[in-house]
Formats: C-alpha cells, structure tokens, sequence
C-alpha cells in the first residue's frame, strides 16, 4: 500500500467584475448600477461556505484516490457527507484509480484536478520535472512498515539480518531495508531481497519471505489478524527512516497557478473533513462505510481506530508539511538512490492554501 504503488476545466475562481461605467444622473439608472455592483461584489467576495439563492452552479472537481477506499480516506467521505465541499460550491467526485501508479500522471496531465499520492512520489515527480505539488498532507507521518508474522521470531530490526524480505519492487522499498539494517549495526547485504510485486501479504502468509516492507502498519496488519495471523510490526522512524507524510493532495502546478482560490476552497473543506474525523471518529467510520458499502464494518473500525488520530499528529495544524521534515526526506531520499538529484522543497510541497490560523 505505499503502496505498493509508490511511485503520479479550469472554471473561473470568481467573477470577474466588469469595467466601471460613467454614472448616470438619473435616479432609476443609478439604482439599477449600484444593485448591479452589490451582486457583482457579492458574488465575487462570497466567503467561504456562504451560502444562498444567488449561488451559481458548483464548480466540478475529481478526488483521485490513491487506492482502493479504506480508512486512510475517511476525513475525505466525512466531508463529502457532512457536506463541507458544498459549503465551498464545490461538487467532487471522489474516483478510484484505474491504476494506482498514474495518479499523479492524470494529475499533472489535467484529467485529475486533485489526486491523493505520497511525499516519494510527489518529490521523485520533481525531480523528473513533471509539474505538481503538495497542497496539503494527509497523513503527517509514515504509515510504510516492516511487518513479519510473530512466529517468525522477528521482533526487532536486529532480527531482520540473514532473513528474506518482500517489497514491491521500488527502490523505496530497498533504501528502507538497508537504512533499518545499518542502524541495527547489521550488514545489509546479508539479506535477501525479493520483489514479490502487489503480493504482499501473501508472500508473508505463505513464508515465501520472513517479512514484508512497503505494508501499512495501519491496514495490512489489521487486515492479516482479520485473517488469523499474529504479527510483528516495525515503524520505520523508530529504526532509522525520517518522518515524512506518507499521504498528501497533490495537484498540478499549472491548476494551482490559474485557480488558486479553487485549490484554497477544496483544501479548506478537506480540512474540516479531517478535523471533524478527529473530534468524532465513529461518524469518520459511518461516512466511509456509507460510501463503499463493500467494506467490512469490523475491519473498518480496527483500522480507523488506529489512523484517525495520524491525521492531527504532526507538528503543525492539520493538512500542514514541515519543510524541514521534507528536507530531511529529500537528503535521505538522495543518499540512499531513491532520488535520481536533490529537488527543491519549494517546488514539490505548499502550505499555501490551508485555511488561516
């Protein structure tokens, strides 16, 4: 889930008020121009979440998620449900992906105004030039793991050394495994890596391998004790990884340019959602289940349970990015070839458009 997939209409923001015309002395044509001018203001300083008869028709955006539905987007259908995005005039369409490696690739190429990918995704489209950025994180902190079945005697990453372990055939997956192994002062190589691909768990279950990176402590945990196995699960800034936000919204660079206020009414809403999710996680739970009733309630609320409270567990407000954490990322990210050169922060990641205050 890093997943596996780690790597990727322009309406206008407001109206735009027409050339100011020579006044009239005639009283009903002054009138007629200063109800006229009032609408025009209105409409054009309409606050956020104002809402009336003389509202025009919402403006259409699409939410490509990164993966299927599952707790990691809750903030994101509780403020479809309470209704956060029409406060904005916004309706959204919430989509999954086709695939789930081209998120940012429909991003950038405009067929997606909005798509929820990762930090090693939105940095390593920075530094291949392809135009977009990080509006707002998700996630303030690594959900990716390494996970090992309990009886595998795996409890630490000291454990990790003669072992085989399963990634999803990035080289994300492979800095993590030899960064883990260099802070338990054991010798990289003495693994052995195997990409086994989207096949995760059942690469684990089956003992094909004796752990797995690139699974969330948060879902695929949860989902293999749904399933009967007892596991052990190592975060990854425990042993040695920076901090960086596993989950973002990202759009292009050129919709954020030519619709700032647009990008500013959507973060907005996604932050309501998540805020709300944090003061009332079991409506987070009931809005995701509403919508994607395919879902298992009980697999639901494990996980929900666990990652609601990552949504306000950074050091800023929710949706913020540290720039420095990115820093951090990015140099690490370089050392160890998952970044081909350094990129600039700036670039790949804005705090721009979160609400104020």
């Amino acid at each position: 889930m890093n997943h596996p997939y780690h790597l990727p209409r322009s309406p206008a923001d407001a109206p735009t008020r027409p050339p100011r015309h020579r006044l009239v002395t005639a009283c009903s044509s002054l009138v007629m121009l200063v109800v006229l001018v009032s609408l025009l203001v209105s409409c054009e300083n309409r606050p956020s979440g104002a809402a009336g008869s003389n509202r025009t028709e919402p403006d259409k955006v699409t939410l490509t998620l990164d993966w299927y539905p599952n707790a990691d987007h809750a903030g994101v259908y509780l403020a479809q449900e309470r209704g956060f995005f029409e406060d904005e005039n916004l309706e959204v369409e919430i989509q999954q992906p086709s695939d789930p490696s081209a998120v940012l690739q429909l991003v950038a190429a405009g067929r997606s105004e909005f798509g929820i990918s990762y930090e090693n995704e939105v940095t390593n489209a920075a530094a291949r030039d392809i135009p977009v950025q990080s509006v707002m994180a998700i996630m303030q902190e690594p959900l990716n793991s390494i996970i090992a079945l309990k009886e595998s005697g795996i409890n630490g990453p000291e454990d990790l050394a003669g072992k085989k372990i399963g990634y999803a055939g990035q080289s994300f997956g492979t800095a993590v495994i030899d960064t883990v192994l260099r802070e338990a002062g054991a010798d990289p190589a003495s693994v052995e890596k195997i990409n086994v691909g989207y096949d995760l768990r059942p690469a684990l279950t089956s003992k094909r391998v004796d752990a797995i990176v690139d699974a969330y402590w948060n879902i695929e945990a949860v989902e293999l004790k749904g399933e009967g196995f007892e596991t052990n699960v190592i975060r990854l800034p425990e042993v040695g990884v920076p901090n960086y936000n596993e989950l973002l919204v990202a759009t292009s660079d050129g919709y954020a340019r030519e619709n700032p206020l647009m990008v500013r009414r959507f973060v907005n809403a996604l932050v309501k959602g998540h805020e709300a999710a944090l003061e009332n996680p079991e409506a987070a739970r009931d809005a995701l289940l509403a919508a994607n009733e395919e879902l298992d309630p009980e697999v639901a609320r494990e996980t929900l349970e666990l990652t609601v409270p990552i949504f306000g567990s950074g050091a800023g407000p929710v949706g913020f990015q540290d720039p420095e954490e990115w820093e951090a990322y990015v140099s690490w990210a370089v050392e160890n070839g998952v970044l081909e050169k350094k990129v600039d922060v700036g670039d790949a990641m804005t705090n721009e458009f979160l609400p104020e205050g």
